[in-house]
């Protein structure tokens, strides 16, 4: 009889069980929405007491240490019983929100907790006819995987507040495989597209050895072959970056070199964005991303460099993110570009805007410049010596440190922000008698919120002043990147990756015309 006695106590347990595991949960139904009242897509952490990261069914975890999903509207999911914090970021331009919930099961029993997130503006760009975009986005890199749609995208980008997502059809380093080519649309925005993100499919071009570089092609209606070189099948450094763009600019495109500089890359080349200086000379090339997955320093020396050799460069962001890799430490969006238009947005008048310059950079400051009612990708003329009025002005929601003023590469006047490091002024009588450029930037310690990099910066496009309708052009600078000219050039004679050495001259010839604009300023055969 001794084992009838523990058959009804196990029984009766076996049966509260379900019971049980219902009280000791509770479902959280969460709202993200505007001032307005309107849904809002957003990145969201939610974490419980215990450290733990929750991810609603269906939706991607993303991130390494702090995981994170994006949602549209609202989310819901069953969580155990305890204390979460909900936090909901979007982008740079809304000011982030927490809340903290507490779900007790005898409270939770018959109903479910409802929560509403109001994100607000700390600003609003588009209202001045600012579109942030990301020039350099990869859907699919891998394989096996996530497989990411458009409409995943849109998701992302809608979530990082990205107006313009230019998605980039390339090939993963050391293979053959192309990805994304099915998305493609003639340049067209992609239906997936909303009103808030321009979903647009686009191509990198990819010089695997690193012998000249990586460029985003924006605004192409055709595709641009092959995709890479310095790989089988296509093992040669031919063609030259420089044929690649053409065929792009041809087409009314617009190209930038991505990842462009890391300081030993500087040092030794540099050999992320080689080719770069000579496109630039050469009129292939609109852009550089010096706000990117490499160092901004380094960039920033590279930019300056060929600004002050007589060159206009629109200033351009792309993170290379591989949207199909929810473990990356990155995020599309971390770093923007923004552009300057006449509303309403379209993908040809943002295209337009970044064409013409009229561009600032940013992993989170949001930053704007005045140089006599002139913005940047603007001219002013001098004709003898003048004073102009310079304002700079730049709101962050993560601490700044200092606004500086950068005439020529070199900064000229700086303000630190206000007590709380979030908004910074500058005013500044410039005095010239000569031609130069003008731009603004910020920088800063990193943060958790600053996702892609090390530390916070922004950067404006020049405001170009010219006297007698002349560029900047100092010797000193375009000696140093004719030195980096020559190395290249270099490489070229000795690379033993060309099939005839009627392609190798080819590359040469080209080479040395563009080699030619730094050797006339620096004053050198």
């Amino acid at each position: 009889m001794r084992p009838a006695l523990f058959l009804l106590p196990l029984a009766a347990l076996a049966a509260a069980l379900p019971a049980l595991a219902e009280e000791t949960h509770g479902r959280l139904w969460v709202r993200l929405q505007d001032e307005r009242g309107q849904p809002v897509t957003a990145r969201v952490y939610l974490r419980g007491e215990d450290g733990k990261f929750h991810v609603p069914d269906g939706s991607i975890a993303r991130g390494r240490k702090e995981r994170f999903f994006h949602a549209h509207g609202h989310f819901q999911l069953s969580l155990p019983v305890g204390r979460y914090s909900i936090e909901a970021v979007k982008g740079f331009e809304y000011v982030p929100v927490t809340r903290e919930v507490n779900l007790n099961y005898i409270e939770l029993r018959d109903r479910t907790t409802a929560e509403t997130l109001v994100l607000k503006r700390l600003i609003d760009l588009p209202a001045r006819g600012w579109f942030s975009g990301d020039v350099h986005m990869h859907p699919n890199h891998r394989e096996g995987g996530l497989y990411m749609m458009p409409e995943d995208c849109l998701l992302v980008a809608a979530g990082e507040d990205i107006r313009v997502a230019n998605l980039l059809i390339s090939n993963r380093q050391y293979t053959t495989r192309v990805f994304d080519t099915e998305f493609f649309r003639d340049g067209v925005p992609d239906p997936a597209s909303s009103p808030e993100s321009l979903m647009v499919v686009q191509e990198e071009f990819r010089n695997t050895s690193d012998m000249y570089g990586h460029m985003p092609l924006l605004s192409i209606k055709r595709l641009v072959e092959p995709f890479f070189t310095g790989e089988r099948p296509y093992w040669e450094d031919y063609p030259p970056n420089y044929l690649i763009a053409k065929q792009a600019k041809d087409q009314g495109g617009v190209v930038s070199y991505a990842h462009p500089a890391s300081r030993l890359g500087i040092l030794l080349g540099p050999h992320q964005a080689r080719e770069f200086p000579i496109d630039l000379a050469l009129g292939v090339v609109d852009g550089l991303d010096i706000l990117s997955n490499m160092d901004e320093e380094a960039s920033t020396y590279l930019y300056y460099r060929v600004l002050n050799s007589g060159l206009k460069c629109t200033a351009s962001a792309g993170t290379d993110t591989q949207m199909d890799n929810n473990e990356s430490t990155s995020i599309s969006g971390g770093g923007k570009v923004y552009v300057k238009l006449d509303p309403p947005l379209t993908y040809e008048k943002w295209i337009a805007g970044y064409r013409a310059g009229r561009t600032f950079v940013s992993n989170g400051p949001l930053l704007s410049l005045d140089v006599e009612g002139k913005g940047p990708g603007d001219e002013i003329p001098l004709t003898g010596r003048r004073r102009l009025n310079v304002s700079a002005e730049a709101v962050s929601l993560v601490p700044m440190q200092v606004l500086e003023l950068v005439v020529n590469g070199e900064v000229v006047a700086k303000a630190e922000p206000d007590a709380g490091g979030t908004t910074a002024k500058l005013t500044h009588g410039l005095e010239l008698d000569a031609s130069a450029w003008v731009a603004a930037r910020v920088s800063g310690a990193g943060h958790r919120r600053v996702m892609n990099d090390s530390k916070l910066f922004a950067h404006t496009s020049p405001v170009y002043c010219l006297r007698d309708g002349k560029m900047v052009a100092l010797a000193k600078d375009a000696t140093i990147v004719l030195g980096w000219v020559d190395r290249l050039i270099d490489d070229v004679k000795k690379s033993p990756r060309f099939s005839t050495e009627a392609r190798r001259q080819e590359v040469l010839e080209i080479f040395s015309r563009g080699r030619a604009h730094y050797a006339r300023i620096a004053g050198q055969p």
